[in-house]
């Protein structure tokens, strides 16, 4: 779509708490209902049904520059009615959340074949569904750091090799070494839910800072009941800080700026408007830079063509590097146990999203609960309205788009003006992070929509 033919404004974005001396920058004026139409192709908004949910899809990155394209991914499958979703939330670069989302649902998919298998006719538990999810997520990163250690086994084998010899077995555009080593370089956040065939257990998977809520309609008082089931494994969870500090005792900047080594604030693993090397988690999938000893960033991922994303920012953390890994693929699982009233009349969804879409909330103040909050009341009104309705326009209406819209609007009164700078604005960067959101109605067959 091109913008030129409309109106320009000014715009100083007040509502994204840029510092001061930045702005005003131009937007185009686009009207409504162009500017929705607008939203739902830059956010590739579309509706994935299979015959028991149906599940809402946004990713977003207005950036019109090449270099800040989005590196959030999404998979959403039906394995012979197991649900399977997930958000990943790569930093870095792309080369690790590609190789995940190639990888990971494969791994899930043939390690619960194989459980099914082995179960005969008896119910698989749980817990091994549990671990299932939780060791597929730990065998990826592993197969990483594997990688690595197959082509420079320890740190003796480095020091044995000069610079030039390294890069000669790193380096080259169709050189397998290359990606095999920028896949550790880089990194991602990992979300996944899984929903047996029947609908009677939920499992969600988290690694570092995406987020995932479950409504459920009680019938009782006919509200709507909200549970967060992701742990946000960043440096802002005094959980995770005190983590972290108990496994490294005697280094005083494990954490700083709450950030691990004061560079990565995902633990196990700001809405940004410059680059940076690393998002805030602290646990993820790849970023060896925190798993590995020291030798191997300076002597390894240092020389690496491509490098890192911001390579004069290694120096400032790169000499507390001591005792890693820092970082761990542990992925947090909670399991539901679903009543069988929850899904009869598909009175239930689940949000999964990365975390630009919280952090378009960042300037009201709101916790996660309070957000959650008014996604469910938002969300849980429409499905009311809809509760009479199967097929025709409910099928139609993408309720992550819907989510999308209300978090471009910081959780206020809708206002298309506003839609029009958030997609439009002429920046020299990045305004906003990598923006995905999933919703997905359980039993979508046989009852609401949203």
């Amino acid at each position: 779509m091109s913008y030129t033919s409309y109106p320009q404004r000014s715009t100083w974005l007040e509502f994204l708490r840029f510092p001061p001396g930045y702005g005003p920058w131009t937007y185009r004026a686009i009207p409504e209902p162009l500017i929705s139409s607008e939203l739902a192709r830059l956010a590739s908004a579309h509706v994935i049904n299979s015959k028991t949910t149906m599940t809402g899809c946004v990713s977003l990155q207005p950036s019109p520059d090449p270099d800040d394209r989005s590196q959030d991914r999404f998979v959403v499958l039906d394995w012979d009615g197991w649900s399977f979703s997930a958000v990943f939330d790569g930093h870095g670069g792309e080369e690790a959340v590609d190789y995940v989302v190639q990888e990971l649902p494969s791994l899930i998919h043939a390690a619960l074949t194989k459980a099914l298998a082995n179960a005969g006719t008896a119910p698989l538990a749980p817990s091994a569904v549990s671990t299932i999810l939780q060791s597929s997520i730990q065998a990826v990163d592993d197969t990483l750091t594997d990688g690595v250690k197959h082509l420079f086994p320890d740190e003796a084998t480095l020091a044995a090799l000069t610079d030039e010899q390294i890069k000669s077995i790193i380096n080259g555009p169709t050189n397998p070494n290359n990606l095999t080593i920028l896949r550790c370089m880089r990194g991602t956040t990992a979300l996944v839910s899984l929903v047996d065939p029947k609908k009677e257990n939920l499992w969600v998977a988290s690694l570092g800072d995406c987020q995932a809520g479950f409504s459920v309609l009680k019938t009782s008082n006919g509200a709507w009941d909200a549970t967060i089931l992701s742990v946000n494994h960043s440096g802002r969870n005094p959980a995770e800080v005190a983590r972290i500090r108990k496994e490294h005792p005697n280094e005083s900047e494990c954490i700083k700026f709450d950030r691990i080594l004061g560079a990565i604030a995902v633990t196990r693993g700001d809405r940004i408007k410059h680059k940076h090397i690393y998002s805030h988690n602290h646990l993820a999938i790849g970023d060896h830079i925190f798993k590995l000893p020291v030798s191997y960033t300076t002597r390894v991922f240092m020389n690496c063509v491509p490098g890192f994303s911001v390579s004069s920012k290694l120096e400032h953390f790169l000499p507390h590097n001591k005792s890693p890994p820092y970082l761990s693929a542990l992925a947090d699982i909670k399991h539901v146990a679903l009543q069988p009233s929850t899904t009869s009349t598909s009175e239930s969804f689940l949000i999964l999203c990365s975390d630009g879409l919280i952090d378009l909330y960042e300037h009201t103040n709101s916790t996660l609960e309070e957000i959650l909050t008014q996604w469910v009341h938002m969300l849980g009104e429409r499905m009311d309205r809809r509760g009479a309705k199967v097929g025709g326009e409910a099928d139609k209406e993408n309720a992550a788009l819907v989510l999308l819209r209300h978090a471009l609007m910081g959780g206020g009164v809708d206002n298309p003006d506003r839609l029009a700078q958030m997609l439009t604005v002429e920046i020299p960067c990045r305004w906003m992070d990598d923006t995905t959101a999933l919703v997905q109605t359980l039993d979508y067959a046989r009852g609401a929509h949203l």
